[in-house]
């Protein structure tokens, strides 16, 4: 009976949780945007204060930076799709020249007539561009909403880093004077690992972008800018991102190129720059230690797809490893850090001593 109640108290805390992140995602997402970028920023406020800065201009200069960069990037996407949506007249045309072109393959290989390939395509036609269009509207619309709450969290960074001092106190006033070493070490090693998981992904994506837009104007494809930021971008989103990344100027090649044998030269470099980014950027630069078990990971971005749409895809995997640390150090929920982390990972050397006796 005691073991049915303790699971029946971590599913009532699991479903409370959920309710909470479902109905308070107008108030969390911005304000976990905040933490984040705060987390980001937080060694340059730091060393700026140690040469003597005062913190509230250090804290104004760490938003600053968040804001030009981030603004910045979002700026430009948002330009870029705005090229992209008064060429779409262009694209129609091309897209009906490659459409021409498959049918006429297609026929070659199944022997299927054009019109019965027109038919196939008018019964099924309907369903595939309602999905697209609901798929899209709601990325851009997700995609507007955050660009809405930026200055909401350029506040949050603000504030975040000026009264960082301020938080890490009020956790220890409610931890017991045995355990304040241990709890400072949790609340470091997520700090660090929010930090290394943010500075590694943007430099993981940086690269990316280089890698994509110099294959871009070597291969001539249009709309290279906003094809290498939004494949740049969208790989923030763990597997499901760096299938979209890929797959986006695979299809614009096919458009838009005319010889196959330049198409699938094109295709497999980009296949290649994801291997590269995917099995060399990413354990070196991101690191093991900040890695969940892949089941977890698109757990994560189910659940956060789900409940916070494109944010919570974005921000459900360090939250994830956040809890992972936790789970880790809390006695009771090692088994959950240990389904959270990842095979190679260590346990803290408690529970090795713990193993070891048993």
């Amino acid at each position: 009976m005691e073991k049915l109640g303790k699971v029946n108290r971590i599913l009532l805390f699991t479903l409370g949780i959920f309710a909470l992140f479902y109905f308070g995602s107008s108030f969390l997402i911005p304000l976990i945007f905040g933490v984040f970028f705060a987390t980001l920023v937080t060694p340059l406020a730091g060393l700026l204060e140690r040469i003597k800065m005062p913190r509230v201009l250090a804290a104004f200069t760490g938003t600053l930076v968040i804001f030009i960069v981030v603004g910045g990037i979002l700026y430009l996407f948002l330009y870029q799709l705005t090229l992209f949506i008064t060429d779409i007249s262009q694209i129609r045309s091309e897209l009906q020249s490659f459409i021409g072109t498959a049918q006429t393959w297609i026929t070659d290989v199944t022997n299927l007539s054009l019109e019965e390939q027109r038919k196939i395509w008018q019964d099924r036609s309907g369903q595939l561009l309602t999905t697209l269009e609901t798929g899209i509207t709601r990325f851009l619309g997700d995609l507007a909403n955050t660009a809405f709450n930026f200055l909401l969290v350029l506040v949050y960074v603000f504030l975040f880093i000026y009264y960082r001092k301020k938080f890490t106190k009020f956790v220890m006033m409610y931890t017991s004077e045995e355990k304040k070493e241990e709890t400072g070490k949790v609340l470091d090693k997520i700090s660090r690992v929010v930090y290394h998981y943010l500075w590694g992904r943007a430099q993981v994506m940086t690269l990316l972008a280089i890698m994509y837009y110099i294959t871009f104007l070597i291969f001539d494809l249009p709309f290279a800018v906003l094809l290498t930021l939004f494949g740049a971008l969208v790989t923030i989103i763990p597997y499901v991102g760096p299938f979209i990344s890929g797959l986006l100027p695979m299809l614009f090649a096919a458009i838009y190129m005319d010889e196959i044998g330049i198409i699938l030269l094109f295709c497999a470099i980009i296949i290649t720059i994801q291997l590269v980014e995917s099995y060399v950027f990413e354990p070196l630069i991101i690191g093991i230690e900040v890695k969940l078990n892949p089941l977890m990971v698109i757990i994560a971005i189910i659940m956060g797809g789900m409940i916070w749409g494109l944010s919570g895809m974005i921000l459900f995997v360090p939250l994830f490893a956040m809890f992972k640390i936790v789970a880790m150090h809390t006695p009771g929920l090692e088994p959950i850090g240990f389904m959270l982390g990842t095979s190679r990972e260590k346990f803290p050397e408690k529970d090795k001593e713990t193993t070891t006796e048993k």
